[in-house]
């Protein structure tokens, strides 16, 4: 019985850590593109996924407790290490942590790009050469008023 539960409980884990994965790859995607629309609707259904993990976050919490207190899924390799079945859903639930763990490393990377593009550009508009009129150069730069035309 604890068995089983543990057992459907990191299914419905691993279903929804790939879901998540999923929707972390569509985020990254729309980041890329600059599809500020999709941005929104995926950030909303992550939200949404978010919950649902809190739920069966607690769910696992409780299936653990009932085989020990302080339990953790590591611990389950070797409690279980003749029960085949519990080795691949064990197996399946660390690769999609991997999976998801990639996922959001890619995400901090393409917008720590963006960050730093934001930053070059706006460098780049502080510090721009002007001329005057009869074009010769500004030193003074745009910012600075001089009364002139």
């Amino acid at each position: 019985m604890k068995r089983e539960k543990l057992k459907n409980v990191l299914t419905k884990k691993i279903d929804l850590m790939e879901k998540l994965r999923e929707l972390l790859q569509e985020k990254l995607e729309a980041i890329v593109t600059k599809d500020f629309k999709k941005l929104e609707g995926v950030i909303g259904r992550i939200e949404e996924m978010s919950f649902q993990m809190e739920m069966v976050n607690e769910e696992l919490k409780a299936a653990l407790n009932l085989h020990s207190q302080g339990l953790k899924l590591v611990d389950l390799l070797e409690m279980y290490k003749d029960d085949e079945e519990m080795i691949l859903i064990l197996k399946d639930f660390f690769e999609s942590l991997n999976r998801i763990t990639f996922e959001v490393e890619k995400l901090k990377q393409a917008i720590d790009f963006h960050l730093r593009y934001i930053d070059l550009v706006f460098g780049l508009q502080r510090n721009s050469v002007t001329y005057r009129k009869d074009g010769s150069f500004d030193e003074d730069g745009p910012s600075t008023f001089l009364g002139r035309s």
